[in-house]
């Protein structure tokens, strides 16, 4: 098949599986890459495995917002997202349905959540890989969390209801641009469930995975720190500061440090005080080089993973193909990825019963080990892209296959 992709990602999980996915895409079917001029094509680049390579410029009001894009910075989104960004959006789908290809493969949008094009087009069939519905609005904590920020901010209140505004207007809009396309493909079986809450549409399960040969115990005897891990950015949904609560609850004499990894340090000050205030030794890493990364697993007693409703989460699953057990909360998708007395640990999001596990774990290193080695066996028997790319393939082909004709078709155009 000829499959048009649409990719517009920051670093992080769903891109490595839009990359993975598209890579085991590229191997049967004929690829052309879409994305935007400000899209992150430094790492896990698509580009390479594609016959062509589409960038279309955004660059509102003449380039000078460029930097504050750059920086991952959108406001004011009253501007960007409803103007300039819908016009790329129509010029994409208008290519997309002008070069007829076999099927639209989009992937979330990291602007707007389901991207516009879905939308827009009027001829070629559609997939939408959502990694996750539009949190921001469903989930209570996003909103005030993201909003005490902005009062904290010049103009604090209004650009607090500025960005209010936007972002309902934004939900309104993802949820009209997911129910257009022809089909919805997710990463889990808790991800269709929220799918089905949020847009009344089925989806399918494409299990994400890793790669088994990059993620491994290493060779030789490991030494592990008397530590545990937590990868994250440095927001409250990451859950940190539920495990800094939680060892603070371990006697000291046999209390775990918390080593802290993630993207940036900007944000991790009050994550430092807590610490401190509780006597939990935490040591802060961020932006650290994939073979320090792969250290830090195979080094720990056991990585924590704690942040709330996580629609997949590779961390689990980079821990255990690495050795190490995981003690993860009983939400979201670490249900579907740590089996519990086997691979690790599932718990309630408590203080009290993470800190259990992870006292269990420090203070019986043949318990760290045998769930170590079960973990990797489970990753290998279970978790490799092959699977989750079987799955996509399979419904492109079906969406590809069984859409009516773009003529008997209700139009499905993002305004508002």
């Amino acid at each position: 098949m000829r499959i048009a992709i649409f990719e517009n990602l920051p670093r992080g999980g769903a891109k490595r599986a839009a990359f993975e996915l598209g890579r085991f895409l590229a191997a049967n079917h004929e690829l052309d890459l879409y994305r935007l001029s400000t899209t992150e094509s430094k790492a896990l680049d698509l580009a390479p495995f594609c016959k062509r390579l589409y960038t279309y410029r955004f660059s509102p009001l003449g380039g000078r917002l460029d930097e504050r894009l750059a920086g991952g910075k959108l406001t004011p989104r009253s501007y960007t997202m409803f103007g300039p960004l819908k016009q790329v959006h129509r010029q994409i789908s208008a290519d997309v349905d002008r070069r007829n290809y076999d099927v639209l493969l989009a992937h979330t949008d990291s602007y707007t959540q389901a991207p516009y094009l879905l939308g827009y087009l009027r001829q070629v069939p559609s997939a939408y890989f959502c990694q996750e519905p539009f949190r921001f609005l469903e989930e209570r904590q996003h909103l005030e969390v993201h909003r005490a920020g902005l009062r904290r901010l010049p103009l604090g209140r209004l650009r607090e209801a500025e960005e209010v505004w936007a972002l309902n207007r934004m939900g309104r809009l993802d949820t009209r641009n997911a129910r257009a396309a022809d089909a919805i493909a997710v990463n889990s079986v808790h991800s269709r469930e929220r799918i089905w809450a949020a847009y009344a549409r089925n989806a399918t399960v494409c299990p994400l995975g890793i790669d088994i040969t990059h993620f491994t115990p290493g060779t030789g005897t490991v030494i592990r720190r008397n530590e545990v891990l937590s990868i994250g950015i440095p927001s409250v949904i990451k859950g940190h500061d539920l495990v800094i609560r939680a060892l603070a609850r371990i006697p000291q004499a046999s209390r775990p440090a918390l080593r802290l990894v993630m993207p940036w340090l900007r944000g991790s000050e009050p994550l430092e005080r807590l610490a401190k205030a509780n006597g939990v030794e935490l040591i802060v890493e961020a932006a650290i080089e994939e073979a320090d990364m792969l250290d830090r697993y195979r080094r720990a007693l056991a990585t924590v993973c704690a942040a709330r409703l996580e629609a997949f989460g590779f961390t689990p699953l980079e821990s255990m193909a690495c050795g190490t057990p995981v003690v993860a909360i009983q939400e979201g998708g670490y249900r579907e990825t740590v089996v519990d007395g086997l691979t690790g640990f599932l718990v309630e999001p408590d203080p009290d019963a993470i800190a259990a596990a992870i006292a269990a774990l420090a203070s019986d290193p043949s318990l760290v080990a045998k769930l170590g080695l079960s973990g990797r066996e489970h990753v290998v028997r279970s978790w490799q892209w092959d699977k989750g790319g079987q799955a996509l393939d399979s419904l492109l082909r079906k969406v590809a296959t069984s859409r009516e004709p773009a003529s008997e078709r209700p139009v499905a155009h993002p305004a508002g």
